[in-house]
């Protein structure tokens, strides 16, 4: 049995790697905002060239608004989240969603985007409620990272990409809302369809 390797998790003889808990990449990429990124898989690993990792999520933690390029900035980098539990709430574009575990959100580069948990007492189309908590798998493209923007304007090149330009990212963090907020101003894709959303 191996050890920790070059990279993250353990490296076994035969080449497999398992890797969890403190094993993992455990990254804080903002002084401000209490967010731990751990990261499961190293880049270019078996054909997978971006980072594999979850992130919990409460109520509190309101991701700043962002989009994802390649680490040159020569391309733009599209994302896939899993909703593993709990509830979602995700702006894609200036319009919010509701995620429900097992949703998968695929967010092309270059779409504005930024996530937070529902607040407690959303109900959702199958009756479960969210409880202010959820946990999302995330995996990119590419190796990327955070590229905050005021703009909710999709972009298909990398020119033109606004950067923010402040230095308090509460400009841009999702927006701490009720559950009637989200139940007004949400919806949920659910199935096959666009749904509204109720309070419990």
């Amino acid at each position: 049995m191996g050890g920790a390797g070059d990279d993250i998790g353990v490296k076994f003889s035969n080449g497999c790697r398992i890797t969890h808990g403190t094993g993992a990449n455990v990254k804080k990429p903002f002084d401000d905002i209490p967010l731990t990124m751990h990261e499961l898989s190293p880049s270019n690993s078996q054909g997978f060239k971006g980072q594999l990792g979850f992130i919990e999520f409460n109520s509190d933690l309101r991701l700043p608004r962002h989009i994802h390029m390649s680490a040159d900035k020569t391309k733009l980098v599209d994302e896939r989240i899993l909703v593993l539990n709990g509830v979602g709430l995700v702006e894609v574009a200036g319009k919010v969603y509701a995620a429900a575990p097992g949703t998968l959100a695929d967010l092309v580069g270059g779409v504005p985007h930024t996530w937070t948990a529902c607040p407690a007492g959303v109900k959702l189309p199958d009756g479960s409620v969210s409880n202010g908590k959820f946990t999302m798998v995330y995996e990119y493209e590419e190796p990327t990272s955070f590229f905050p923007t005021k703009s909710t304007t999709v972009i298909t090149d990398v020119s033109k990409y606004e950067p923010f330009e402040g230095n308090d990212y509460d400009e841009i963090r999702f927006p701490k809302l009720t559950a009637q907020q989200v139940v007004e101003h949400g919806e949920i894709v659910f199935d096959t369809e666009v749904c509204k959303l109720s309070l419990a």
